[in-house]
């Protein structure tokens, strides 16, 4: 397997493994030098925090690509196969448009706090990376639907081809 397709499935997964590792470090940091030194790191709690919102967002394009979201489909399980794929298919057009927009106001708001200098408070970070960590879970949703769009076409045409057949 080649890197670029290694990357291409395993991305946003090995993202969410640095996170988490960096999340259970830190935390289990923190609780051993507040047990046996009476106090913590003081940025620890942060970065915990921004490692957990980060990887909220860097998840959404993982259930994306797997087509594993969460949705009531009792009703639509009754409809014939090919009303199915086509509701689908609105609902992965619906999607594009709700990330694409979210992800424009992403950029405004990451634009906002840029320009105002706000920092945090204990890591002094500056609080805009994080909008632009929520703007890039985004912007790979948008690439993911896309994905899934193009996976749907070619399932479609497929099975155009086979029932000539």
């Amino acid at each position: 397997m080649s890197v670029l397709k290694f990357l291409e499935k395993n991305f946003e997964l090995i993202l969410l493994a640095i996170m988490l590792a960096v999340f259970t470090a830190m935390m289990f940091l923190n609780v051993v030098l507040r047990y046996t030194m009476g106090s913590a790191v003081v940025w620890g709690d942060e970065l915990c925090r921004y490692c957990l919102v980060a990887s909220t967002f860097l998840s959404i394009p993982i259930w994306i690509r797997r087509r594993s979201g969460i949705r009531v489909d009792a009703i639509i399980s009754l409809l014939p196969g090919g009303i199915q794929k086509a509701l689908d298919l609105v609902v992965h057009i619906l999607l594009l448009i709700t990330f694409g927009y979210l992800f424009f106001v992403c950029i405004s708001v990451y634009q906002t706090i840029e320009e105002s200098g706000q920092v945090s408070a204990a890591m002094r970070m500056p609080t805009s990376w994080l909008y632009m960590i929520v703007a890039f879970g985004f912007f790979l949703s948008i690439i993911r639907i896309l994905q899934v769009i193009v996976i749907m076409a070619r399932e479609c045409r497929q099975a155009g081809r086979s029932e000539k057949d």
